[in-house]
């Protein structure tokens, strides 16, 4: 028995387990809603940041870590609420209670010349907040043996561009280093490019681990060392898409790093595609919607739904849809027969993205203006997916020509350009199959005004 004891304070004292956790926006609601939204739905929603960071929280408190990294941005504004100051400590103190140390940088949204932390909250000692200067790092202690040291360095101001991880250097006295910090590696797109730095500059660290903020999606950045973006807790806008969370890292007495995403989320946004070209009436289509919100909350890990309904294709329903308060009436009817459930899931937008019923086959057979274009793109989606080096080629250049004002003059087209290669010949088939279906109804509206 005592053997046993023994061997597990040991094994205790050369591995550790902690959470990797940053952008929770506390002061931040969710936004990008085109209606409003019921006033018990709108609740949930308006606290979804701060319930997602006391998830965190429960996360911490379940696994036992030894230790959490905060990596910035904890709130929206400079100038953070009373109530998102009180609950970021609230946190905090439930983190100190049970023994487990905290480390805060500041990011854009949160930098240290504003009121943060301010005077009259008291937060735990052990939370630590890191300072601006460069160089700065504190060590993790477990009975009083050193198990960590973490690197970190927080925003003076919104904008930073200097670079910080190129500055930050491990201890080799250090059993595990691990660098905090709140940054744009690579210059991704969508995100300001802040603290700006390279994939060689974090290698050139020698850290074992970089816990990241800023890009709030989650995933991988580097493997050796494990570089990883714990993305945001709890997604705010359409474009924040999927599961949220944050990050479980274990090290092992090899230092060697398993990490695990672990959702925080309370409510996630969720697009839906219908196509109606296989439905004939009204009954039909609130059926497959049913059918598709069950799916989705069946897939959604028990997570509340803010759903988005996007109706597609050609079809005889083409008309109904058109008819006036048809799709607010659809929205309300959805509305009724969700209302009450727990987790709701609640029909935001119901949009017509389909088209008038027409056999293409035939069109294109047809020896006039219609049919010339239809027989021009079905070429060209011949050309971009041919296997033939030559005609491929000469697609791919067409295609640039097509669009090179469009690249040479919009920042916004050259970035979504620079993503949508050409000479992916899927992609431009899709482009086409979206170029033909909008050609299309442009001609024969044309046409039917003749």
């Amino acid at each position: 028995m005592c053997i046993g004891y023994a061997w597990r304070a040991v094994s205790s004292l050369a591995s550790f387990r902690f959470l990797h956790t940053g952008d929770l926006h506390l002061d931040s609601p969710l936004e990008g809603l085109s209606s409003e939204a019921p006033p018990e739905i709108r609740a949930i929603l308006r606290a979804a940041t701060t319930d997602a960071w006391r998830n965190v929280v429960d996360v911490a408190l379940r696994e036992r870590v030894d230790f959490v990294v905060i990596a910035g941005d904890v709130f929206e504004v400079a100038s953070p609420t009373l109530l998102g100051q009180t609950r970021f400590r609230d946190g905090l103190a439930r983190l100190a209670q049970a023994n487990i140390p905290s480390f805060v940088v500041h990011g854009n949204h949160d930098p240290a010349d504003g009121a943060t932390w301010a005077p009259s909250l008291s937060f735990p000692v052990l939370a630590h907040r890191f300072g601006t200067d460069a160089g700065e790092s504190t060590p993790v202690l477990r009975d009083g043996i050193e198990i960590a040291r973490i690197h970190g360095r927080s925003y003076p101001r919104p904008a930073v561009t200097e670079n910080y991880a190129a500055g930050m250097r491990a201890d080799d006295e250090a059993p595990f280093n691990i660098g905090l910090l709140h940054t744009n590696v690579g210059d991704r797109p969508g995100h300001a490019n802040y603290a700006p730095c390279s994939l060689d500059d974090l290698r050139a660290s020698g850290m074992d681990y970089w816990a990241l903020g800023h890009i709030h999606q989650p995933g991988p950045v580097l493997d050796d060392p494990p570089a990883y973006y714990s993305g945001i807790p709890q997604g705010r806008d359409p474009g924040e898409l999927g599961a949220r969370g944050c990050y479980l890292v274990e090290v092992d007495a090899g230092r060697r790093v398993t990490v695990s995403f672990v959702a925080t989320d309370v409510v996630r946004w969720r697009p839906i595609d219908i196509p109606i070209a296989e439905l004939r009436d009204d009954e039909a289509l609130m059926a497959a919607a049913r059918t598709a919100i069950a799916a989705a909350l069946d897939d959604a890990n028990d997570r509340s739904l803010v759903i988005r309904l996007r109706l597609t294709g050609r079809g005889p329903l083409h008309g109904s849809l058109a008819r006036p308060g048809y799709l607010d009436h659809l929205k309300l009817l959805l509305g009724e027969e969700l209302d009450g459930a727990r987790p709701f899931a609640w029909v935001e937008s119901i949009r017509d993205a389909t088209r008038p019923e027409i056999d293409l086959e035939a069109r294109r057979e047809t020896p006039d203006f219609v049919g010339d274009f239809l027989r021009t793109v079905s070429t060209a989606r011949r050309s971009a997916r041919s296997t033939d080096p030559e005609e491929h080629a000469r697609w791919q250049a067409l295609l640039r020509s097509s669009v090179a004002s469009l690249f040479e003059e919009s920042p916004r087209g050259r970035r979504y350009l620079r993503a949508a290669a050409p000479d992916d010949g899927q992609l431009v088939g899709d482009i086409l199959d979206d170029a033909e279906a909008l050609g299309i109804d442009l001609l024969l509206a044309v046409e039917g005004d003749g």
